[in-house]
């Protein structure tokens, strides 16, 4: 099972992580303050008010945050049940200036995924999940998965349109 966490204002956790990446950032000679604002500035909000269906999670390596992203579970047209969408997946900071192999990168997004789905199966019941890719590397990563998942016999389908994931589990 993935190693993760809803983060929260309310829990400590959510100024936890901010605190873990802002060290990160000034390890580099980054300002934090500046690091990925589009995504912190529709997060914060979610981190500070608890919502049952969606909220902001955190892949933890090691116990360390080398992840976050929102997810929500909520009826979509076209799918019978709910649907959890994971977006706005953003990296730790050690990843964008550090000097990482794509190995490692690798397994942050293959953990993102395994939270995902650990998701689904625990705190967002959910046969259907879209996941959206953040750049052409995390397309070509889940393409290179995309048949191999397919024949696990756990999904119903596995498909990549666009810059999105689509999983149906059986």
């Amino acid at each position: 099972m993935s190693d993760y966490r809803k983060l929260s204002a309310q829990d400590g956790s959510w100024e936890a992580l901010k605190a873990e990446w802002h060290g990160q950032c000034s390890s580099y000679g980054e300002d934090f303050d500046s690091y990925a604002q589009g995504t912190f500035s529709v997060l914060t909000p979610l981190a500070e008010n608890s919502e049952p269906d969606a909220g902001v999670y955190a892949y933890l390596d090691g116990g360390k945050h080398a992840a976050i992203f929102q997810a929500n579970c909520t009826p979509l047209p076209g799918y019978t049940g709910p649907v959890l969408r994971v977006r706005f997946m953003t990296l730790a900071p050690q990843y964008d200036f550090g000097d990482f192999g794509v190995d490692q990168y690798s397994d942050v997004l293959a953990g993102v995924f395994a939270t995902s789905m650990a998701l689904s199966d625990i705190d967002m019941k959910s046969q259907h999940l879209k996941f959206h890719l953040q750049s052409p590397a995390d397309r070509q990563f889940f393409a290179m998965l995309e048949g191999p998942l397919g024949r696990t016999g756990i999904f119903e389908s596995v498909q990549i349109r666009g810059a999105w994931l689509y999983i149906t589990k059986k």
